[in-house]
């Protein structure tokens, strides 16, 4: 993978999407996530509107915004089977504006332009402390090809250690996926579906 650093990072990124559709690492010599481009092909997973897991409200007037969840297809099919989600499985998190009475609608929210994407991957090797770890790809000039994981300090670690269905995913927002869990077995013993997020 060495030869990808001299590459152009259209090129970076549309390796790390190749690699992954082939089962190979989504990472660069630098411990980065390579940003996948064809994620959109991938297994949509869930959408949320509006949704916000710590104390903080929105401000008055801030319209709400759509997350859409997608993971590689891979980690869905060894998912589907076994209620774990497997090695090198990737999440997408895609956040777009919500847009309000466009076109013939009167009265919903549709979704707009894209405003951030987010990423988890689970990689016991390299995250031994719980598996996993969260990427952004946001960059002040657009979106990056790679991101490096987000420290260990970060409030999403937290969060999603101690709130997560199924280790240190939310999988009680995917619907489906969530029954699935429950058919085997795999929602985590202390996961409370009552419990909200006091602090972050």
């Amino acid at each position: 993978m060495r030869q990808w650093i001299a590459l152009s990072p259209l090129a970076l990124a549309l390796a790390g999407s190749l690699a992954l559709a082939a089962g190979g690492s989504p990472f660069n010599d630098k411990g980065e996530l390579l940003r996948p481009t064809d994620y959109r092909g991938w297994v949509f997973v869930t959408s949320g509107l509006g949704m916000n897991y710590g104390p903080s409200k929105p401000k008055a007037g801030d319209p709400p915004q759509f997350t859409n969840v997608f993971v590689n297809p891979q980690a869905y099919r060894g998912f589907m089977q076994s209620g774990v989600w497997p090695e090198g499985t990737v999440f997408i998190l895609e956040v777009r504006k919500a847009d309000q009475e466009v076109s013939v609608d009167n009265n919903g929210r549709t979704q707009g332009v894209a405003v951030a994407l987010e990423a988890s991957a689970k990689d016991s090797s390299r995250y031994p402390d719980g598996g996993w770890a969260y990427f952004s790809f946001d960059g002040k000039d657009g979106l990056r090809p790679s991101a490096a994981p987000l420290p260990r300090t970060a409030s999403c670690y937290g969060c999603h250690s101690k709130n997560a269905a199924v280790e240190w995913t939310f999988t009680q927002f995917y619907p489906e996926q969530l029954a699935v869990a429950k058919a085997h077995g795999t929602v985590r013993k202390d996961y409370d579906p009552a419990r909200k997020v006091a602090s972050e």
